[in-house]
């Protein structure tokens, strides 16, 4: 089966997010809708973030962080997952545990520890700032392919969203 979504009718693509505050916006289209499946191409446009969801049946993803890395990714039924969730720093956790100011004081050389520390601390951030760098994926437009199972559900919990909403199907926003 091949597919060119720009040939869909009109009923079969649109954009997501634009009722949604922020950067939100992505092009959509229906590649297969019946009673086994639905899947959606997205394309994502550099800059855009997506909106945390979860589906109550789960959801298969397939896509490219780069040319020639392709990944596909199971979500479990229920998970939450899009958007922009608010891990925690490992960098930011490993620095306060090189400046913990009991230790120092407990070093016997508080004015040496802190020079140790200090230096520490910015070799953690560039470190931190070389891989950033090159495990970014050039500011490119990505594509990715979703497939979800009856029942279609997804539960919108995106903090932008006011109540949250659940969409039966595909979501037309």
């Amino acid at each position: 089966m091949a597919v060119n979504p720009y040939t869909l009718p009109l009923d079969q693509q649109g954009w997501r997010g634009e009722s949604i505050p922020g950067a939100h916006k992505r092009k959509w289209y229906t590649l297969v809708e019946n009673d086994k499946c639905l899947v959606t191409a997205l394309l994502l446009i550099p800059g855009e973030v997506g909106i945390r969801h979860s589906h109550e049946s789960g959801e298969l993803s397939v896509h490219f962080s780069d040319e020639m890395r392709p990944e596909v990714t199971w979500n479990p039924p229920g998970m939450v997952h899009g958007g922009v969730p608010a891990p925690a720093n490992p960098v930011e956790a490993a620095i306060e545990g090189l400046i913990d100011e009991e230790a120092i004081k407990a070093s016997g050389n508080p004015e040496f520890a802190r020079f140790i520390a200090g230096v520490l601390e910015a070799h953690v951030k560039r470190v931190d700032e070389i891989v950033a760098e090159r495990t970014r994926p050039a500011p490119a437009p990505r594509v990715i392919v979703d497939v979800l199972f009856p029942p279609f559900k997804t539960t919108i919990v995106d903090p932008g969203v006011a109540d949250g909403k659940t969409v039966t199907g595909q979501w037309y926003d």
